[in-house]
């Protein structure tokens, strides 16, 4: 996957991530860190989970679908078949 510049801080303003605080980055990288070593299984509750919680925000909720799907632009192949996966479960 090419991932520059540009479209890191694309899909961060997206997030609502300032791009240019240092501070929003490290948290970002944290949450991250929090998922990497979860099975699959893990990872759909974690998602079941922050679906119920963005959803009551309607208009906070289509912000972060946009940018969810705005990943998959950058992916290929078996990330952009599960990042697929994941949107189901989000929009059901």
């Amino acid at each position: 996957m090419n991932i520059d510049n540009k479209m890191i801080n694309d899909l961060a303003r997206q997030m609502g991530l300032s791009t240019q605080d240092p501070t929003s980055i490290k948290i970002a990288e944290k949450r991250a860190e929090q998922y990497m070593n979860k099975s699959d299984d893990e990872l759909v509750h974690e998602i079941l989970k922050l679906k119920e919680s963005m959803k009551r925000d309607r208009a906070a909720f289509e912000k972060q679908m946009a940018a969810i799907k705005a990943l998959g632009s950058i992916m290929k192949g078996e990330q952009k078949a599960r990042l697929q996966k994941i949107l189901e479960l989000l929009e059901s």
